[in-house]
């Protein structure tokens, strides 16, 4: 339940993501009024064309992994008050041959392994959880912490759980142009010169490094991530788990001292492509599948068959059957911190923060992130 207070605090949250909308939801938990704004009608940018996966499998061992098994604890107190779909549904990395299966077993055996949840299954052993899968693979690594969330169903439940707040106020199709702080707080405009004002700000501008933040973003550590996904038709059979192949522990820092040279060659469009399979199947049966990554800009943004073809060729190894049809395909960009940080966060102004760069983990960390905006407020 959200509880309401008097004499609350103000806050607005500039952006209607994933991580604006944890900073409102935080914000509203911890005794702030909040207005949130959003440039459109609906978000229509990486949190509603991701995964939907809270991967914390893959993050890099110390700070990174500690951020995400707390964002991990959140996801599980948020999924059981709002309706976003939420479910502590585990990962499976599949090994096709017993190369990749000992790199799966170094894993494993990771001085953090246990707090990851990781578990080595044999092919019998995860046959024997999930029939459902009964390609030619020889194992896979088990991941116990990982979970998922409905992306279509995420920031419209969650918006609608703040909604149970008077203390709450959404304000889509303002788009922000300038921001500034005075002795009265901080503030920010719309091209038409409307002012929205609050004790503090936050701003989560996802992959929104120009207009009136470029001042901020000078410097930055930052880079921006160009990616291709799709959705299949449904899947006649549920599966326990979500998937990912070996080829996934090539790009999650989790891995990055194994000896991933034992995994052998990818294929000539994996490499192109930078590519990996994470495959999760959605409340309706159909498969979230991808993906690419793309570093250096300008992208290309057409959308290539290339990928499709390859990642229908994997699902197919895994699943022992032909796969569901491809019917839907999108690209996205998404914002990446470039330096030891797990994220970007600047402070601006006194009370006023800019938030994003989590990249692809954003949507996992989301909520940590948030709540460390939420830790240093209660400070001033």
């Amino acid at each position: 339940m959200i509880m309401t207070t008097s004499s609350r605090k103000t806050v607005v949250v500039v952006g209607g993501g994933i991580v604006g909308t944890m900073h409102a939801l935080l914000a509203i938990k911890a005794g702030y009024s909040v207005t949130h704004i959003e440039r459109d009608s609906l978000p229509q940018s990486s949190s509603v064309r991701n995964f939907g996966l809270i991967w914390v499998s893959g993050r890099e061992a110390g700070a990174e992994l500690e951020v995400a098994l707390r964002a991990r604890e959140l996801w599980g107190e948020i999924g059981s008050e709002a309706k976003i779909g939420f479910r502590a549904q585990h990962s499976l990395t599949i090994a096709v041959n017993e190369d990749e299966f000992a790199v799966m077993h170094e894993a494993a055996n990771m001085t953090d392994a246990s707090a990851r949840g990781f578990e080595l299954l044999t092919r019998e052993e995860i046959i024997a959880r999930d029939p459902a899968l009964q390609g030619s693979f020889v194992g896979g690594l088990l991941c116990t912490q990982d979970a998922a969330v409905e992306p279509p169903l995420l920031l419209g439940g969650l918006r609608e759980f703040l909604s149970q707040s008077p203390d709450y106020q959404w304000l889509p199709n303002f788009e922000v142009v300038d921001f500034y702080h005075d002795e009265t707080g901080n503030h920010v405009t719309d091209i038409q010169g409307n002012k929205i004002s609050a004790q503090l700000m936050a701003i989560c501008p996802g992959a929104a490094h120009k207009g009136f933040l470029s001042e901020f973003f000078e410097g930055a550590a930052l880079r921006k991530v160009h990616l291709q996904m799709g959705a299949t038709a449904p899947f006649a059979h549920p599966l326990k788990y979500s998937i990912a192949d070996a080829d996934s522990m090539r790009y999650y820092p989790a891995f990055k001292d194994l000896s991933l040279h034992k995994l052998g060659e990818q294929s000539e469009i994996a490499v192109r492509n930078k590519m990996q399979l994470l495959m999760v199947q959605r409340l309706d049966g159909s498969f979230t599948i991808g993906d690419t990554h793309d570093y250096v800009e300008p992208f290309n943004y057409e959308i290539q068959e290339e990928p499709y073809v390859h990642l229908k060729k994997v699902m197919d190894s895994i699943l022992g059957t032909p796969s569901p049809a491809i019917v839907r395909r999108w690209d996205g960009v998404y914002s990446q911190s470039t330096n030891s940080d797990i994220y970007f966060r600047r402070e601006i102004a006194p009370g006023a923060v800019v938030v994003t760069g989590g990249g692809g983990r954003g949507n996992t960390i989301s909520p940590a992130m948030a709540e460390k905006t939420i830790l240093d407020w209660a400070k001033l």
